[in-house]
Parts: structure tokens; sequence; C-alpha cells
């Protein structure tokens, strides 16, 4: 039985996930505090048309219990990713470092529920 706070990580991390996508497939129209900090950790243009989906599918993934550990150990690496080139770049590193650690807490949370995710 999962545990409150792992409920609101679980329910955040896939709100700010769908947002995330939401907020690159619309370039920011309504979403534009949300879009500027996304762009200035990866700017909008052709480099960045797979973050979107990649959003998407991974916030869709963490809807469903059986994927939800690989969709999480997923996002856990490309937001480590995105926190060490934050580093490289001396760049503030406070809301890498929170979503990281949200996104490494429901993997772990979920793991822990079903280890068996292959």
């Amino acid at each position: 039985m999962a545990t409150t706070m792992e409920k609101v990580a679980l329910g955040g991390l896939i709100g700010i996930t769908y947002l995330g996508g939401f907020s690159r497939f619309t370039h920011g129209q309504y979403t534009p505090a949300f879009h500027r900090y996304q762009v200035d950790r990866a700017p909008d243009d052709e480099s960045t048309r797979l973050i979107p989906i990649m959003d998407v599918t991974l916030a869709t993934m963490l809807v469903f219990p059986r994927t939800r550990t690989v969709a999480a150990l997923l996002g856990t690496f490309f937001q480590c990713v995105g926190l060490v080139m934050r580093v490289a770049s001396r760049k503030p590193m406070i809301p890498d470092i929170l979503l990281a650690s949200v996104t490494g807490f429901v993997a772990w949370s979920s793991y822990k529920v079903n280890p068996h995710f292959w």
C-alpha cells in the first residue's frame, strides 16, 4: 500500500511530466512561465522535437503500475543528465535537484511495490 507521500510524489511527477509535454507541444502559448523554465534547460528548436513525445510517453507509462518503475528510472536518468549539464554550465539548479529527487523517490517507491518490473 502506497503512503500519502508516495501518492503525492507520483501524482506530482505525472502532472509535471504531462505539463512539460503540453508546454513543448504548444511552444509555451498556454504556459509561458513553465516554457521559459524549459527553454532555459533545452532550447525550443528542431533538436528538441522528441522531448514532448518522450514527456507524454513517460507520463503515460507512470500512470500504469506495470510500467511505472521503468518510466521513473528513465525519468531519473534524464533528470540526472540534465542536472550534470546544469552543473557544467554553472547555472542555478535547485529546481533540477528537486525534480530529480522526486523522480528518484518515485522510482524507488514503485520498485519497492513491484520489484519484478521486467
